[in-house]
């Protein structure tokens, strides 16, 4: 004996399949932040300008006006933001051939390698990174967050460290 099988003559069935529908519609939009990239992707450009920020001063932007962070767990030279559990929130700003720097600033723009080859931006030997809910120029979602065994600050060009906690947003003047 065959049977057939129909939606119709099974209302329990539909009302659980549209109750589960909407559950997953529902946790899939709950997040605060959009889910980090599963790769370990990079921020790419090597240019550092500066913005002004009414909370921090001149703070160092990539060159289409994003934030750059930098990261207590770092040491001079060396980036420990290696693997994909702290890049995949925190993208190292990397540089092809060159990186430039506005003039003014005071510090100095160099570049390390990666253990991928690649090569990181630094500012006064301090590894650069964008973060990875900062969609446009005056985002701040960054700074003051404890993550990936250290604490992110926003890099500021005077290259002493930002204190503060999580300021989300707070906007600057870019040109």
């Amino acid at each position: 004996m065959k049977r057939s099988f129909s939606l119709t003559t099974r209302p329990a069935l539909v009302g659980l399949l549209i109750s589960f529908s909407l559950i997953m519609a529902a946790c899939s939009s709950s997040s605060a932040y959009p889910a980090p990239a599963s790769t370990a992707p990079v921020s790419k450009g090597g240019v550092v300008k500066s913005a002004n920020n009414a909370k921090f001063g001149e703070i160092l932007v990539t060159g289409d006006g994003r934030t750059l962070y930098t990261n207590t767990f770092d040491t001079p030279g060396t980036s420990k933001c290696t693997d994909s559990s702290c890049t995949s929130f925190w993208l190292p700003y990397t540089a092809g051939q060159a990186t430039s720097t506005a003039s003014g600033l005071p510090g100095a723009l160099g570049t390390i390698t990666r253990p991928d080859g690649s090569r990181q931006v630094t500012y006064d030997q301090k590894p650069l990174y964008t973060f990875y809910t900062d969609r446009q120029p005056g985002d701040l979602g960054g700074d003051g967050l404890s993550d990936s065994g250290g604490t992110w600050h926003v890099a500021l060009a005077s290259g002493s460290t930002a204190t503060s906690s999580n300021s989300g947003s707070g906007g600057y003047s870019y040109p």
